[in-house]
C-alpha cells in the first residue's frame, strides 16, 4: 500500500463568504479533529480532488503535512471521514478529516473485490453484488485497499457470504459473517 499525501494550511477565513473566497482561490475548506482541538484547514483544491479520486469512497490513512504559518509544518496522520460535493457536478465544497494515532486500532469500511469469472457465468448467470464493502477494525497502517473474495467457484443460484473472505493478518472483521456479498443469479424463465 503505498502511503498518500496531503498539504493543509490553517484556515483565516470563516463562514460561508470566506469559504466561498477560498473556493475561488481554488482551495477547499476543512476541518482537523480527533487526537487535539479542531483545526479549520484550506488545502488545495487539485490535490484534494486527486486524492479523493484515488480512495474512490475508501477509509485509507493520509500522511497531512500542516503548515504551521511561521514555514514549517508538521506531520499528521488522518482519515477521510467526509467529502461534501455540490449535487450537480460532484465539486468539492469541504472535507472533514480526523486525526488518529497510528498505535490504536481503527474501524472502517473497506471495498470488496471479486475476483474470477464464476463458472456458472458459461450458463447464463449474473454476477450481483449485494454488498460492496465491509466493515474492519485494524492498526491504521495495515488498512487494505480493498479485500478480494474469490467468485470463480459459483454456480447459478449460489452465493458467497462475508465469512468468506481471507482476511490479511492484523484485520478483524466487524460486519455479520452471514451478510451475503455476491450472488449469481441465472436467467428467468418462463
Amino acid at each position: 500500500m503505498t502511503e498518500m499525501t496531503l498539504e493543509a494550511a490553517p484556515r483565516k477565513m470563516h463562514g460561508k463568504g470566506g469559504a466561498r473566497k477560498l473556493r475561488a482561490q481554488n482551495l477547499i475548506p476543512g476541518i482537523l479533529y480527533g487526537l487535539h482541538d479542531p483545526i479549520s484547514l484550506q488545502l488545495d483544491r487539485l490535490e484534494l480532488e486527486r486524492l479523493v479520486h484515488q480512495l474512490h469512497g475508501s477509509e485509507r490513512m493520509i500522511s497531512l503535512r500542516l503548515a504551521d504559518g511561521n514555514g514549517g509544518a508538521e506531520d499528521r496522520h488522518v482519515i477521510v471521514k467526509e467529502v461534501q460535493t455540490t449535487a450537480t457536478g460532484g465539486h468539492l465544497l469541504h472535507v472533514d478529516l480526523h486525526e488518529i494515532d497510528i498505535s490504536k486500532t481503527v474501524t472502517v469500511s473497506v471495498e470488496v473485490q471479486p475476483v474470477g469469472t464464476p463458472t456458472g457465468i458459461k450458463m447464463g448467470g449474473t454476477l450481483q453484488a449485494v454488498q460492496r464493502e465491509v466493515t474492519v477494525e485494524c492498526l491504521p497502517t495495515v488498512i487494505p485497499e480493498y479485500l478480494e473474495v474469490d467468485v470463480s467457484q459459483l454456480e447459478i443460484g449460489d452465493s458467497l457470504h462475508v465469512s468468506d473472505i481471507v482476511l490479511p493478518a492484523g484485520l478483524t472483521l466487524l460486519t455479520d459473517p452471514e451478510e451475503t456479498l455476491f450472488v449469481l443469479s441465472g436467467l428467468m424463465t418462463e
